[in-house]
């Protein structure tokens, strides 16, 4: 009978762990923060606190091996990649439709540059991304007030990117999510490293 009672608690909490909604909320322009939300607890993330630099032991081995190094994500894969990941993403969200929530959402960009027809074709590919996306993405997504401006400015010389974005979901839902998209990702991503092993032993093996 214990034992049940013992099952029957590690039910309940596991449940209300599942049902707990956390929440990140991320300003960003002049300067960049971020905030958690656990519950009732909120935790800061960014600026983390400025931490005392360790001084190098003296009994450092000299004769330590090098890392092996990471293999890196050029511009070509995520090209590749993105198609993956959204299509991944949608058909998640699309299991837990309005689950995720996402208030406040407030980004204004404003383009510039040296080179006036760079900064309006980049006002261009934003203006359509984002009135393509987000039409299904309120679809697929709790978002009660977004606000997104575009502008091209081009009396700039840099383009200039501030808002707040503030993301909440329950744990049971991030972890459904999680499931539902990440296997497709990593069997992109196996894939990947897969193909691009062989080159970097090469690269390597030319280094050296």
């Amino acid at each position: 009978m214990i034992a049940l009672y013992i099952l029957g608690a590690l039910a309940l909490l596991i449940l209300l762990v599942l049902l707990l909604r956390v929440g990140v909320r991320i300003s960003f322009g002049q300067e960049l923060h971020a905030e958690a939300k656990i519950g009732p607890v909120k935790i800061t993330l960014l600026p983390k606190p400025e931490k005392k630099e360790k001084k190098p032991t003296s009994d450092a081995k000299s004769g330590e091996k090098k890392p092996k190094e990471k293999l890196k994500f050029t511009f070509s894969d995520i090209r590749q990649a993105l198609p993956v990941v959204l299509d991944a993403l949608q058909k998640a969200l699309g299991k837990v439709q309005r689950t995720v929530r996402i208030d406040p959402l407030r980004v204004s960009i404003v383009f510039g540059g040296e080179d006036p027809s760079r900064v309006a074709e980049m006002y261009g590919w934003a203006g359509t991304a984002v009135w393509t996306l987000m039409p299904r993405l309120e679809q697929l997504m709790h978002i009660p007030d977004p606000r997104i401006h575009l502008e091209a400015d081009y009396n700039r010389f840099s383009t200039s990117v501030e808002g707040e974005v503030g993301v909440s979901f329950r744990i049971g839902q991030l972890l459904h999510i999680a499931l539902l998209a990440g296997v497709p990702v990593l069997r992109w991503y196996l894939r990947w490293q897969k193909a691009k092993e062989p080159a970097a032993k090469k690269e390597q093996v030319t280094n050296v």
